[in-house]
């Protein structure tokens, strides 16, 4: 799957990483309050999308997250009424924003959430530019979203996709049990049509479980020399809570979301990017993040074998809770010899654990995620100490580019 191409209007991404910069926050100011208020000191995002998701969606889903959601998805009947089904969410995973941020520390996890403030200069703020990816994480926090998306049931499932008229149903229709249902199965219709090879989830009687664990499955198409879909989209596998799931389903899905976040970051950054990743245990619950960080892998090489990453200087990932993923990622890699395969960590050994470039990543943008959900605009109100995404948001100008009623919010599409 080639990468995209950029849109005329969009501009490339103009700043470096490797400097702090003079801002006109206030020392005292609490930074997400203060770009909050100046909107315009700050561009909106690109946002990047997968071509089978509508139009109307993509507007709808930026613009209607409700103001937080920690540990839920959609809830009926609340006030104000939720407008993001959970199907809908699903669908969150690919659209994909990316914005130049300001951000007033590096983030560190120390016990616990934070940030590593930086010095002031002359009563002003100082900050770093990199740029946010809101891209949404895979979401098996619960069973009601990736999980509803991907397990078999006991009857076949046909895709198909969605009327070329679509139009999105009111908030009051969303609210009843019945209605909301038949309309996420036809979103589940719709994905299954552009993920699955044959366009079908068979039932769990007609499932062939694959023999090995998924984690095989999925290192072997890391390691083998060739690309071999085969054991991918023929097998199914069963997870140790017992759900059956469409490796081919959730392999398309990761490819997609990553497709369209290097698609963005090729096009936006000439001067070269740093792309972190940081596995959030939190939405890996249903299925394991041994399983999620493979995927991330198996889909980067799936990439890889037709497309250059020409930007990409480094791929640093948080490799704390699985030693075995820098191998891996080096694998995945192995035809793009230009791009540094390391730990995060290497990455953050400045002082107080801040951001220091490498030989060769120099003048580049450093690339972050705030491991966010699609459900709840947890950058905007989250508390610093929260989560990443409340870190983030708390110290940068991400919630101000991301705001919902901002009118050029979706004027930058790719």
């Amino acid at each position: 799957m080639k990468l995209k191409r950029k849109s005329g209007h969009i501009k490339p991404f103009i700043g470096r990483s490797d400097i702090l910069i003079k801002t006109n926050v206030p020392v005292g100011s609490d930074p997400r309050g203060w770009y909050l208020k100046n909107p315009s000191s700050v561009a909106p995002p690109c946002i990047s999308c997968s071509e089978f998701v509508p139009d109307a969606m993509i507007g709808h889903l930026m613009r209607n997250k409700k103001d937080s959601a920690l540990g839920v998805k959609f809830q009926s009947h609340r006030t104000p009424p939720d407008e993001i089904t959970n199907m809908e969410g699903a669908l969150h995973t690919f659209v994909t924003p990316i914005m130049l941020a300001y951000l007033h520390g590096d983030y560190v996890y120390r016990g616990g959430h934070g940030m590593t403030k930086f010095a002031s200069v002359d009563n002003m703020q100082q900050a770093r530019a990199v740029i946010v990816s809101a891209q949404i994480q895979l979401d098996f926090e619960g069973p009601d979203v990736l999980l509803a998306l991907a397990a078999l049931n006991e009857d076949p499932l046909s895709g198909s996709s969605l009327p070329e008229g679509f139009v999105l149903p009111d908030v009051g229709v969303k609210q009843i049990g019945t209605k909301r249902a038949n309309y996420d199965a036809s979103l589940r219709r719709h994905m299954v049509q552009h993920l699955i090879r044959e366009a079908r989830l068979p039932s769990i009687r007609e499932a062939r479980l694959a023999a090995t664990s998924t984690v095989g499955i999925l290192e072997k198409f890391i390691w083998d020399t060739f690309i071999h879909m085969g054991p991918i989209v023929s097998n199914y596998v069963q997870l140790q809570r017992g759900s059956v799931i469409s490796l081919e389903l959730l392999f398309n899905t990761t490819v997609h979301q990553l497709r369209n976040e290097l698609s963005a970051l090729e096009a936006l950054c000439p001067q070269g990017y740093v792309y972190t990743s940081d596995p959030p245990s939190i939405f890996a619950i249903e299925i394991g993040a041994e399983i999620l960080n493979r995927l991330q892998f198996a889909a980067l090489k799936y990439l890889a074998a037709e497309n250059t990453f020409s930007n990409m200087r480094a791929f640093a990932f948080n490799n704390y809770a699985d030693p075995g993923a820098i191998n891996l990622l080096k694998a995945a890699l192995s035809k793009q010899p230009h791009i540094l395969v390391v730990p995060k960590s290497s990455f953050f050994n400045g002082p107080r654990s801040t951001y220091a470039t490498l030989p060769g990543t120099e003048g580049a943008l450093l690339v972050i995620h705030n491991n966010s959900d699609a459900f709840g605009q947890n950058i905007e109100t989250e508390w610093e100490s929260g989560s990443m995404d409340g870190a983030i948001g708390a110290n940068s100008s991400a919630a101000a580019s991301l705001k919902r009623d901002r009118p050029e919010l979706i004027s930058n599409l790719m």
